[in-house]
């Protein structure tokens, strides 16, 4: 073997470990700590939605000792600012949701993650939101007697349902906007190159 032949091959090799390490370093990468991230984002997120429900709560107590003490015969108007109030601190919801999804996309790019942490933020606000009324003499009680009528475990078959329910419908506001995020993320756009190919 002559001293030529010995330099080709050499050069061969270090120029096929130069194209693998220039593959390695283009393709992109996750960012460690993912699941960690989007599980504190989900969590934090899920305690702003319950204590601004529950704020909104305190902030309107006599409307709902109103509607308390009158039960079935309030008003029209009430009626619908009480339903305002519900459809509000939901939307607040959703929308916390949504940056909670958002902000685990573009810390720790995997969709998954927004999704994980849309659904700790629908199951939280709901969780936290709900248990308080079990307070004696929470302003969003209708009354004492309705807790009466069905059964414990009814009642923590339903509380268990609408969390999912939530946490379900939040899971899917935090993947869009975990989406939303790295729509133009080189990791995913090397996926699609890929799959295109």
């Amino acid at each position: 073997m002559s001293n030529s032949e010995h330099y080709d091959s050499d050069s061969v090799t270090s120029r096929d470990d130069y194209i693998n390490e220039r593959e390695y370093v283009a393709s992109p990468s996750l960012p460690p700590n993912g699941l960690a991230l989007a599980l504190g984002i989900g969590v934090a997120g899920g305690v702003i939605a319950a204590l601004i429900s529950i704020a909104t709560t305190l902030l309107n107590a006599s409307v709902f000792q109103e509607v308390a003490r009158a039960g079935d015969k309030i008003s029209y108007g009430t009626a619908q600012y009480v339903a305002g109030l519900a459809c509000l601190t939901y939307v607040v919801t959703l929308i916390i949701g949504f940056v909670a999804g958002f902000v685990v996309g573009k810390r720790a790019v995997r969709r998954l993650y927004g999704f994980y942490a849309g659904a700790l933020v629908g199951a939280i606000s709901y969780l936290g939101s709900s248990l308080v009324h079990y307070i004696p003499n929470y302003p969003g009680n209708v009354s004492s007697t309705a807790g009466a009528v069905g059964s414990p475990l009814g009642g923590i078959f339903a509380l268990l349902l609408f969390t999912l329910i939530w946490a379900v419908v939040d899971a899917l506001i935090g993947l869009w906007g975990a989406f939303t995020a790295t729509r133009k993320h080189p990791y995913y756009l090397a996926k699609r190159a890929a799959a295109e190919e």
